[in-house]
């Protein structure tokens, strides 16, 4: 499919909604960040290529607190603020092309100051990224300020008295100078506090992706997911191969089997929902952490559902733990509901979850992992004839499965060996 699958717009606010499912202590902060800082360099000038820039740095600018303990409020995630932008820096930068937003978000918590004392060659190479980085600092610094237990125009002198008193030295004159602007018209800051969500609508569909296009871009959400812990860092990663190699066995099309792969990517998105302490937990769950367990695949579904051209993909992502008997969760699908690629998504995710490697144990063999699948088909819960296709092509979907996940991993150890103390 080499025209418009969907668009940059519909991921972004997909991306945005998985960020706020981390911590209801800081839901929107990253879409207000968003909205503040494109209302300020559009102010301030920005064409589209730094607009796009400081949206994608501002929705992702707190990214690294995935991999620390769950904040307690935004104030708490702002006071590690610096190291936040370190890690979610060094994460951004092993993504494909996210070099230039990973250099922003790696300095978007640093004072003007500091970009003034930088040596001159080194200020005008970076120029661009220490205007947006400011620009977001400085919306990041708006969204923490901004209470929701008061009226929020009632807000605004005080928030406009701050910044002014640090312009030229926490931000730039540039970014304080568009603030002001932007910040006399009230609907800005009715937007910021109840629909920052709204700046997706209002930047229009700025880019169409195709099918290729987007499978890429579900790579980045699929890193995401995985920074989550240390337990699946690489297991997004081998269900997407494990789905797309037994699809294209299953007969299904070129584009359905890239579609799977996006459905694999994507299927844990609501493990964000689920605390680091559960996922990590190595030992047996008990009846109520198991409860918070079985709510992932409805906000995988949440999530997803409303993305365009994602109609069947969020189908596949968040039916992924029901059961042709009826008897999966969380929404008790049975045989009749669950299509082909449903089906394959469970086979896969069962697949990938035995074989691969985690800190607590090692991968099972073939013949331990048949015995899991073919007990599995003998209860009623995934398809026979798919675990039977499984097995007469296992060294293929293995090795690719083994190598998609031995990639991603070697990516996820090496990016947290290097993060900072």
């Amino acid at each position: 499919m080499d025209g418009r699958f969907t668009t940059m717009r519909s991921l972004n606010g997909s991306l945005a909604e998985a960020l706020n499912m981390i911590d209801p202590n800081i839901e929107n902060h990253h879409q207000q960040t968003a909205y503040m800082a494109y209302m300020i360099g559009r102010e301030a000038g920005f064409d589209e290529r730094m607009l796009q820039l400081s949206r994608m740095a501002a929705l992702t600018h707190d990214i690294g607190f995935i991999t620390m303990d769950d904040p307690g409020s935004i104030e708490e995630l702002e006071s590690n603020a610096k190291n936040v932008s370190e890690i979610g820096a060094r994460m951004i930068d092993s993504f494909p092309g996210g070099k230039e937003t990973g250099n922003i978000v790696r300095y978007c918590q640093s004072s003007w100051s500091y970009y003034l004392s930088i040596p001159k060659d080194d200020f005008e190479k970076y120029n661009t990224y220490a205007r947006i980085a400011s620009v977001i600092h400085l919306a990041d610094v708006v969204s923490t300020l901004l209470r929701k237990d008061a009226s929020v125009l009632n807000q605004v002198k005080g928030i406009r008295e701050a910044v002014t008193a640090v312009r030229g030295t926490e931000f730039s004159e540039e970014a304080v100078d568009a603030f002001l602007r932007v910040s006399e018209t009230e609907f800005i800051w009715m937007d910021l506090r109840y629909n920052p969500h709204f700046l997706n609508y209002f930047v229009g569909d700025i880019e169409d992706l195709s099918l290729d296009r987007a499978v890429e871009m579900t790579v980045i959400m699929s890193h995401i997911i995985d920074y989550r812990s240390s337990f699946t860092a690489m297991h997004s990663a081998g269900v997407a191969a494990s789905a797309e190699a037994l699809a294209r066995f299953a007969g299904m099309s070129d584009d359905e089997c890239k579609m799977m792969k996006i459905a694999g990517h994507l299927h844990d998105i609501g493990k964000l929902k689920v605390p680091r302490a559960i996922l990590e937990k190595p030992g047996r769950l008990t009846e109520e952490e198991f409860n918070i367990i079985k709510e992932h695949p409805y906000y995988t579904r949440l999530n997803t559902m409303n993305v365009e051209g994602f109609e069947k993909i969020s189908e596949w992502a968040g039916f992924h733990h029901e059961k042709l008997n009826g008897k999966g969760y969380p929404f008790h699908l049975s045989a009749a509901d669950l299509d082909t690629g449903s089906r394959i998504m469970a086979v896969a995710d069962i697949f990938s979850a035995i074989t691969e490697v985690r800190p607590y144990r090692k991968g099972m063999s073939r013949e331990e992992a048949f015995g899991v699948l073919n007990e599995n088909v003998r209860s009623g819960g995934i398809d026979g004839e798919l675990v039977a296709l499984l097995g007469e092509h296992y060294e293929e979907i293995d090795r690719l499965r083994e190598e998609a996940a031995r990639s991603e991993g070697e990516r996820y150890y090496i990016s947290i060996n290097r993060m900072p103390e």
